[in-house]
């Protein structure tokens, strides 16, 4: 929507010991309560269900402006997911998302 609004660029990077880290550059996301970052495996999320299909809850978002970096839990198949997700948990708002192509 026209209020929940962000921007940047999101890449996942594998590490040498087989990890991955999401990292956020050049990151602007309208600010709200509880933010959490998500990958799913919905291509298009639009709604609660479609974010939590699927879903890896990378925790809380770390702030709404700047670089971040999230660890990815162990044995996660990246392939596995389509989009990145900031999602306002109390409120069931999608505030951004991402495609991982």
């Amino acid at each position: 929507d026209d209020f929940h609004q962000g921007a940047g660029s999101a890449t996942i990077y594998a590490l040498e010991d087989g990890s991955y880290v999401l990292r956020f550059e050049d990151f602007t996301v309208t600010n709200g309560p509880d933010l959490h970052v998500y990958l799913t495996s919905h291509p298009n999320p639009t709604s609660q269900a479609d974010v939590m299909q699927d879903a890896i809850d990378l925790g809380s978002l770390k702030g709404n402006v700047g670089s971040q970096n999230y660890v990815l839990p162990a044995g996660t198949d990246i392939s596995q997911f389509s989009t990145i997700v900031i999602y306002c948990q109390p409120f069931h708002v999608i505030f951004a998302t991402a495609s991982l192509a």
